[in-house]
């Protein structure tokens, strides 16, 4: 109702402005046509009159002769000033009539012609959207955030929505909301199940969280993707990382190599293996099978100081943990120093650093792990993300201040 009234009102206002102009009273004078033409007139016949004074001021006219003049210039003017007036008169009748015809034109046929328009083009039927409803849609279209907000809303009135949480987990690990995303990974687990891409999932968000190192909760969501799924290599390359983080050098060297042996030439993963290979143990790359085109493993030359930077029968679990204690204490050792001869000539790597800490708390060489941290704050000042990640795990494991 109050659109319609709304409606009544745009259109009166429109016919006013129209239709106001052609009613109002024409109380200027007529600069042309007729009214021109009788002024011109009067003008000559004053002139007229003038002249015929002059000429009796100067004796050319008799009195008689000027009077009967001034008689005729005045009949003249009179029938001239009568006819101005009648045409007058009748445009001003067809004046009026115009502008009442126009203006019974406009008032009719302007809302006729408006209706008419609306009830062919418009949707008179349509029912009122309400603000809420079109800011919802506003919000579902436009703004990720908005339609983030709308399933946090949604999560906080259904907390057992398994599917929610599953859809919005990758949503935070997207926005860098790694926490959350772990949070939502885990409620998505619970409610609807366990899969490797929920495991996988939780297990990167917490990695994230704990700035690259991993923790036992995310270790054990890897283990449980082998469980499921033993081919996958990703959780197998997070349980190798794990494994140096926790000074089990020789451990996870041996994992290395043998994901390198299986993996195929052009696997964008290979080469950064094989670049942790090699920081843990300097010349190892060296002695890495690689595969034929057959696909069967080919042994590669071993250089004389590869050879002897690693043990005789290779430097796999097995034949590490086959060694005596003197031996292995050996062996380790010599991975630790080549990681710090490495790290001591280029000191750009947050993750060399974190494994050295931990290999020398490991060891019980304290002194050693508190001036590898103080070295690595040096080294790091200008990589505030890696410093942190090497302040944090040196802060879980007690060493420095």
């Amino acid at each position: 109702m109050v659109f319609w009234i709304l409606v009544a009102c745009l259109v009166a206002a429109v016919t006013l402005a129209i239709t106001r102009p052609l009613l109002r009273a024409d109380s200027e004078p007529m600069a042309g046509g007729d009214a021109g033409a009788a002024a011109a007139d009067v003008a000559v016949y004053k002139d007229q009159l003038r002249e015929v004074a002059s000429d009796e001021a100067s004796g050319t006219l008799a009195p008689a002769e000027a009077e009967s003049a001034r008689s005729e210039i005045a009949r003249r003017l009179l029938r001239s000033t009568a006819v101005s007036e009648k045409n007058d008169t009748r445009t001003e009748g067809r004046r009026n009539r115009f502008a009442t015809f126009a203006s019974t034109a406009v008032v009719v046929l302007l809302p006729v012609a408006s209706l008419a328009l609306y009830l062919a083009y418009g949707t008179p039927g349509l029912p009122g959207d309400p603000l809420s409803a079109r800011l919802a849609e506003t919000a579902d279209t436009k703004n990720p955030n908005d339609l983030v907000a709308k399933v946090e809303q949604r999560l906080r009135q259904h907390p057992e929505d398994g599917t929610g949480w599953s859809v919005i987990a990758p949503v935070y690990y997207a926005m860098g909301r790694y926490a959350d995303a772990a949070k939502a990974y885990a409620n998505a687990m619970r409610l609807v199940g366990e899969t490797p891409a929920r495991l996988q999932g939780f297990a990167n968000a917490r990695i994230r969280v704990e700035n690259g190192v991993i923790p036992e909760d995310a270790r054990k969501a890897l283990e449980r993707i082998l469980a499921i799924a033993p081919d996958r290599k990703e959780p197998r390359i997070w349980l190798a990382l794990a494994k140096e983080q926790d000074g089990k050098i020789a451990e996870a060297a041996a994992d290395y190599r043998k994901l390198i042996q299986e993996a195929p030439a052009n696997a964008p993963w290979r080469k950064m293996l094989e670049a942790r290979l090699a920081s843990l143990m300097p010349g190892a790359d060296k002695a890495v099978t690689d595969t034929n085109a057959a696909g069967e493993p080919t042994q590669k030359a071993a250089n004389p100081d590869a050879v002897a930077s690693s043990p005789p029968s290779g430097a796999d679990a097995a034949s590490v943990m086959a060694m005596s204690p003197s031996e292995r204490q050996a062996f380790i050792k010599r991975m630790v120093e080549g990681l710090a001869a490495r790290l001591k000539a280029n000191g750009n790597d947050p993750a060399g650093w974190v494994s050295l800490i931990r290999a020398y708390k490991v060891l019980g060489r304290g002194e050693d792990a508190a001036k590898a941290l103080s070295d690595a704050r040096a080294n790091l000042k200008d990589d505030k993300v890696g410093l942190a990640r090497v302040e944090d795990m040196a802060r879980k494991l007690g060493v420095g201040s």
